[in-house]
């Protein structure tokens, strides 16, 4: 509960209490010693429930004290027939309704009503029904404090909940904006890894093709092969600036197949390598997340075969069967050992992952070659969804 509002309703609470003991000596006509005895003690249990043990009236503690005090007052509003004394019955059925369920609230005031109705009737030997007929209108006013309380306590909670759910949607907010920024930074560097390993293997081929053309003294290939590498790092850092951009998913100003093609054969020419392809004909309309994912796949395939295996002829085919799109990227390079998931492979896995496929990188052994399979589920209205 806020600590300022406790503060200020134990503040409020004494000072009722104190106000209705003064106005209570003032107006009662049965002032005793013993009456003026119960009011101190009264007031004392209330500043050592609030002031000294800070008593939680939610609690276990609480509702005991409460009690304790309900016996006390009925009897001081008994011994002092003054209306005075049942504003401590009043502000005790406050407190209770405030604190505690409602269920034991709906009792206690039950139980505070008729405890003084049965009171008054014992202390005044049961009179007439015309000598007790004022306390049957209280009853009116023991049912306002319980509504009011009651109210008071929903509205309470119910604040107490929304700045709960704030603080949670808040919390929610900065992790999910954390989130994004996290899943941008790994996006961005996926696409400056496999822009930025492809185009530098790739100029590194033609430029190792050049170097050996210029020791034979064949400088017209040599020449040519300078030209398409500068080419190739020149596209290579347009792609590497609308990576950092990422204006988009897709490729801007590009349909996705003649793009796999234009990479396969720009591949063939900066490298010299073999490539061999076939792309199903009846391939749909692929969302841009899938399409990205097929072109940096077989982009990555491409540049890592060349620089780790070695290889010199590649076979790709990318199908569909109205289900599932299958990518398949063979080669012929060396086998390794075991199949490494550095870098690239891993923002591949996790592009695939993230478009709801599967990859697998299986070596051939003795045979050669390393193959890559991936498997994206794709439904007809998948792109539309």
């Amino acid at each position: 509960m806020d600590l300022q509002l406790v503060r200020r309703m134990k503040f409020i609470t004494t000072v009722i209490v104190i106000g209705a003991a003064i106005c209570l000596m003032l107006h009662t006509a049965h002032l005793s010693i013993g009456l003026l005895s119960l009011l101190g003690v009264y007031i004392a249990i209330v500043l050592i429930r609030d002031y000294f043990l800070n008593i939680q009236l939610h609690r276990r503690s609480g509702f005991w004290f409460l009690c304790v005090q309900l016996a006390l007052a009925l009897v001081i509003c008994i011994e002092s027939e003054s209306f005075f004394g049942q504003i401590y019955l009043l502000v005790l059925i406050g407190e209770f309704t405030f604190h505690q369920s409602r269920n034991h609230s709906i009792m206690f005031t039950a139980a505070t009503y008729i405890s003084i109705f049965i009171g008054v009737v014992i202390y005044r030997d049961f009179p007439s029904f015309e000598q007790i007929y004022l306390l049957i209108p209280r009853v009116v006013d023991y049912v306002a404090i319980f509504g009011v309380s009651l109210l008071a306590r929903i509205a309470f909670h119910q604040k107490n909940q929304l700045a709960k759910d704030n603080e949670q949607l808040r919390l929610a907010s900065i992790e999910l904006e954390r989130k994004a920024k996290l899943q941008e930074r790994t996006r961005i560097s996926r696409e400056i890894h496999d822009s930025v390993g492809h185009t530098l293997t790739a100029a590194l081929t033609g430029l190792q093709t050049a170097s050996h053309a210029m020791k034979k003294q064949r400088y017209a290939i040599a020449e040519e092969m300078l030209g398409r590498s500068m080419d190739n790092i020149s596209r290579g850092l347009a792609d590497v600036r609308s990576s950092v951009h990422l204006l988009r998913d897709n490729f801007p100003d590009h349909t996705f197949i003649p793009e796999l093609i234009r990479l396969i054969e720009e591949t063939v020419t900066q490298t010299g390598v073999k490539i061999e392809y076939d792309i199903d004909e009846a391939m749909p309309d692929l969302t841009p997340m899938i399409e990205l994912t097929v072109y940096r796949a077989l982009q990555e395939g491409l540049t890592n075969g060349i620089r780790h295996g070695s290889s010199t002829y590649f076979h790709f085919s990318l199908s569909y069967d109205g289900v599932m799109i299958r990518f398949v990227l063979s080669d012929n390079g060396d086998s390794p050992i075991a199949i490494v998931h550095g870098y690239g492979l891993s923002a591949m896995k996790g592009r695939v992952q993230d478009a709801g496929g599967e990859l697998s990188v299986a070596a051939e052994g003795a045979a050669g070659g390393v193959t890559l399979q991936i498997t994206i589920p794709f439904s007809a209205n998948h792109r539309e969804e």
